[in-house]
């Protein structure tokens, strides 16, 4: 009896879960591997941080997607390392052998070194990310309405967001939502003169990657939700209590400014999972694994990276593809497809990635979109937002919940799961912790998934 190949996936975000699925009922077995047994659709992470989604609207089961395809099997499993010497992965449940390897771990928040600020800062990039900030947001109101204290009251009424890209603005204007529309109704003994937002990032202006018309649409929308921009800033520091930082272009000793505050959401960038430093093969400044246009690592016929964890600058480019999810999803195919190419000895395919544009939404009927010559914002571009995001999306049940509580919410404004489920964050009152439980752990040495 012949021994089929065997192909492992290391990550079950979207490049790792399209690959294979590309490869379901093909003649070879295929294992993904992760630690979560759920897939997570990150960009609607921040909509769970805001209390607007359920957090099971934002996943679906690694298995559910191949109840039908035999050839498909699934491990929960820490991911340690890689051998390629003796096509070997490092598991928390032992040595997993493989014929063809396909790298899709996605990646971590980059914190650039500052310990202080990994400490203190809230990430917005995995599920329970989001919860920790969820429940963060509404327990320091519940610890603003019983502060006496004007300074410490105000400090709890501050929120500041690092970084200018997407997951910043996006989550700056969901949290503007929730506090200004959901709220201000029902906490009725706070000054909400009181409360400030702030969005910090280094880029020159938010939204980058959009056009300029658009950038400035973006902008006036956050300031007209109240949220205080300031760009070309490096965040020096955060000690939980006050949040340093000063111009990007200034010196090392020049004065800070500072903000005293107890929520700082970090979304400053990301840079690939631990168990990947000590893989050797060629990398990125960025550290991120160099592929060629057939999406292998560069040295290496039988491993191949998709996703966030990996690098590919197309010839008539000046920078690598964008870390975003329609890029996971064509190398994930392509991967896949030229798997099965080398096992009939058919040429590769190649990567001709055309984006397909990009939007932001900044809260109920507010977004930017730039696709092509079109360029949009407002209502059109907030509903083209919804409408791609349900098609991207999983899971069919959810959906439809999903869909209901948008529609519900833009008549409405309401946030339904306004839930604290975990009073024991650092820095609220001994009053508002439950010690008899502890914080779950969000180490970054855990592996992310694709995004």
């Amino acid at each position: 009896m012949t021994t089929r190949p065997r192909v492992v996936i290391l990550g079950g975000g979207i490049g790792g879960i399209k690959a294979a699925q590309q490869l379901a009922n093909q003649p070879v077995d295929v294992l993904i591997i992760d630690h979560n047994n759920y897939q997570v659709f990150q960009p609607l992470l921040y909509q769970v941080a805001t209390s607007m989604l359920s957090t099971d609207e934002v996943v679906y089961p690694i298995r559910a997607f191949f109840k039908k395809t035999a050839n498909v099997d699934f491990m929960l499993a820490e991911v340690n390392g890689i051998q390629p010497e003796a096509k070997v992965v490092k598991t928390s449940h032992g040595d997993v052998a493989y014929d063809y390897l396909i790298i899709a771990l996605g990646s971590t928040p980059n914190f650039f070194g500052n310990q202080e600020v990994e400490r203190n800062a809230l990430p917005l990039k995995t599920l329970q990310d989001s919860i920790r900030i969820r429940s963060h947001l509404l327990s320091v109101f519940e610890a603003a309405a019983a502060e006496t204290d004007p300074e410490k009251r105000k400090a709890l009424l501050t929120f500041v967001f690092v970084g200018a890209g997407p997951i910043g603005v996006e989550g700056a204007g969901g949290v503007s939502e929730l506090i200004y529309d959901v709220l201000q109704k029902e906490f009725h003994h706070i000054d909400f003169n009181e409360v400030s937002i702030h969005l910090i990032g280094a880029d020159k202006c938010v939204l980058g990657m959009m056009p300029e018309k658009l950038r400035t649409e973006a902008l006036h929308v956050l300031q007209k939700k109240h949220i205080e921009v300031q760009c070309s800033m490096l965040v020096t520091g955060y000690d939980g209590e006050t949040l340093s930082y000063r111009p990007m272009s200034a010196p090392k000793d020049a004065p800070r400014s500072t903000i005293k505050t107890k929520t700082v959401v970090w979304s400053a960038g990301v840079r690939p999972v631990n168990c990947l430093n000590g893989f050797e093969c060629e990398k990125d400044r960025g550290k991120r694994l160099l592929i060629e246009d057939t999406i292998q690592l560069q040295g290496y016929d039988d491993i191949f990276a998709v996703g966030d964890c990996s690098s590919f600058t197309p010839a008539d480019e000046q920078r690598p593809l964008p870390t975003l999810a329609p890029v996971a999803l064509a190398e994930g195919q392509l991967a896949a497809k030229n798997i099965l190419h080398t096992l009939r000895g058919e040429p590769l395919e190649h990567l001709h990635y055309k984006s397909k544009g990009v939007m932001a939404i900044i809260g109920n009927k507010e977004a930017v979109m730039a696709a092509g010559p079109l360029r949009s914002r407002g209502f059109l571009a907030w509903s083209a937002w919804l409408w791609i995001h349900l098609l991207t999306k999983a899971g069919f049940h959810s959906n439809i919940t999903v869909t209901f509580k948008w529609f519900f919410n833009y008549l409405s404004g309401a946030r339904l799961g306004r839930l604290i489920t975990r009073p024991e964050l650092p820095g609220l009152p001994e009053t508002l912790r439950n010690t008899a439980e502890k914080a779950v752990p969000t180490d970054d040495k855990q592996v992310s998934k694709a995004s």
